[in-house]
């Protein structure tokens, strides 16, 4: 009997200057993803983190000397960033030895070792684009995480004016950093520039002497103080969670997914498109949900099962005798107050410290709109509200996670060498689904303004390589930004931004609804309907 069943998850020196631990499920989950998909010669949910930074120029200097001070401000930071969060530096590989995943450090022996490291991870981008124009131009995704300073074309910024702006863009495998990770590291970054222009000439970054080892982070499993085995009880709910997961085909119900261009084998650039709403209008959805005791995550994923729903109806064949149709996903819990300390803190952001539901979200509806749209809204957004406080408040739910991952993860013949032939590329999902990740009040991770430096549009994506879409939500300054990303060799940008505002009219068309009706619902809502015009319909019959 193994007593020490974590022992392989505690950082080791393997050789001089090499640190090395098992990587646990949720990691290996995406690194298997991405042996999956590398034949495409890409990388699947590759992390794309985006944070606009402006400095205001003064007197003092010009304008030129303020951008060259701020950009050696932040490469200085991106240092020091590695010596206080190290695993940002990390990777994941095949051990040729072990035969298994393995998550490694290499530590810095000499200033021209680390020089390289600076070369390769800190990267200036020139190119008359913004970050986000970059990000969508098919940038590298390289093996370690980098971050890309893209520099705007001058006189381009929020209503500023002498300010000096700056686009960062962290590009980086999932198997080393996951999104609200993303954001931490962002803010852990802007503190470290702003010590960096405060002290000025003075400012000397740290010596990367490997005692930064000491801060490395352990995978979820150690982080959260997951038991190594489930009990009985835990073990019986996760095969009924994979029993309810198995299509039931024989119940009469159509599942349906979001409508795809077919034909193209490979997956083509990732993209990303975004709307942003009002501090105004975000307020008055805020009031409405509350009454439900829901959040507006919860209304957007309702408004998404709703949309998909209203544009198959669109592109159905007419002669479809289907009744109910049923929308089916997935969420994601982020599982970073539930670990110890200090794996909870911003400390480690470079973690992949996130989890899967396991049961399914299913929602069922009429295969055509209802006459009644207002109380079928209502009625699907209790439906998420409880999905979600299920998973929230399921005290097994960190237990079960890491048997979650495992049962999603692709089986992928691990490398053997260099010489080794690319995997065949998946085909396309023929069902594909659209799924919502939410950052939450992005402000209570990044501050907007911290001595000079302001900070705007921060977001982050996965690399969509698949069929379906990946929705993101977030505020920060009072603006809800509703994004999605999308591979473009089956789906248009035109036909992603129309789906993202049939699901903004789907949802302010309720709110307006309980705003007329005076938030009065009786059960869902009164007996008159209230229909959601929506523009002409841009999905068209495949």
């Amino acid at each position: 009997m193994n007593t020490q069943p974590y022992d392989g998850f505690t950082w080791r020196q393997v050789v001089h200057g090499v640190w090395q631990r098992d990587v646990d499920e949720a990691e290996e989950a995406y690194s298997s993803l991405i042996r999956h998909y590398s034949g495409s010669g890409r990388m699947h949910f590759a992390i794309t983190g985006h944070i606009t930074l402006t400095v205001p120029t003064d007197d003092t200097e010009s304008p030129a000397e303020t951008a060259a001070y701020f950009d050696e401000s932040v490469r200085a930071a991106w240092l020091r960033l590695r010596y206080e969060n190290p695993t940002i530096a990390s990777c994941v590989y095949v051990d040729p030895y072990l035969g298994r995943w393995q998550k490694r450090y290499e530590t810095v022996p000499d200033e021209a070792t680390q020089e390289a490291w600076l070369e390769r991870t800190f990267q200036t981008v020139c190119n008359g684009q913004t970050g986000a124009e970059w990000a969508n131009s098919d940038p590298p995704a390289p093996k370690e995480a980098t971050l890309f300073v893209v520099k705007p074309p001058s006189g381009i910024s929020f209503g500023e004016e002498g300010v000096v702006r700056r686009d960062l863009v962290l590009r980086s495998p999932h198997d080393v950093i996951d999104g609200i990770g993303t954001l931490q590291l962002f803010d852990n970054l802007i503190s470290l520039v702003l010590r960096a222009v405060a002290q000025g000439p003075e400012y000397n970054p740290p010596t990367l002497d490997s005692s930064e080892t000491s801060r490395l982070s352990p995978p979820f499993r150690v982080a959260a103080n997951v038991p190594p085995a489930l009990t009985p009880n835990q073990q019986r709910r996760l095969v009924e969670m994979q029993q309810a997961k198995e299509p039931t085909a024989s119940d009469g119900v159509l599942d349906i997914g979001i409508p795809y261009h077919q034909g193209p084998l490979v997956p083509g650039k990732h993209q990303r498109v975004a709307r942003t709403i009002s501090p105004e209008r975000a307020s008055q959805l805020l009031n409405a949900v509350k009454s439900f005791g829901a959040t507006v995550t919860h209304a957007f994923h309702a408004a998404i099962a709703m949309a998909i729903r209203n544009v198959h109806a669109e592109v159905s064949d007419p002669t479809s005798d289907a009744v109910v149709v049923r929308y089916t996903n997935y969420i994601l819990r982020n599982e970073r107050p539930r670990c110890s300390f200090p794996f909870h803190t911003p400390r480690h952001a470079a973690a992949v410290y996130h989890s899967v539901s396991g049961g399914k979200l299913a929602v069922e509806m009429t295969a055509s709109p209802s006459p009644n749209q207002l109380e079928e809204f209502t009625r699907i957004l209790i439906r998420m509200r409880d999905y979600y406080h299920s998973v929230r408040d399921d005290a097994d739910h960190h237990a079960l996670a890491p048997a979650i991952w495992t049962s999603i993860t692709p089986q992928v013949p691990l490398p053997t060498g260099d010489s080794e032939g690319p995997l065949p590329i998946p085909p396309p999902n023929p069902k594909p689904s659209v799924s919502l990740s939410s950052m939450g009040v992005v402000d209570r991770i990044i501050s907007p303004e911290r001595g000079g430096i302001s900070a705007y549009n921060p977001w982050v994506t996965g690399e969509e390589l698949g069929t379906g879409l990946g929705l993101f939500l977030g505020s920060f300054r009072g603006e809800l930004c509703l994004s999605a990303a999308f591979n473009e060799a089956w789906h248009t940008r035109e036909e992603v931004d129309d789906f993202l505002g049939r699901c903004e009219r789907i949802v302010f068309a309720w709110v307006d609804g309980l705003a007329q009706y005076g938030g009065y619902l009786g059960r869902y809502g009164p007996g008159s309907s209230v229909v959601y015009r929506s523009a002409a319909p841009i999905y068209l019959r495949r």
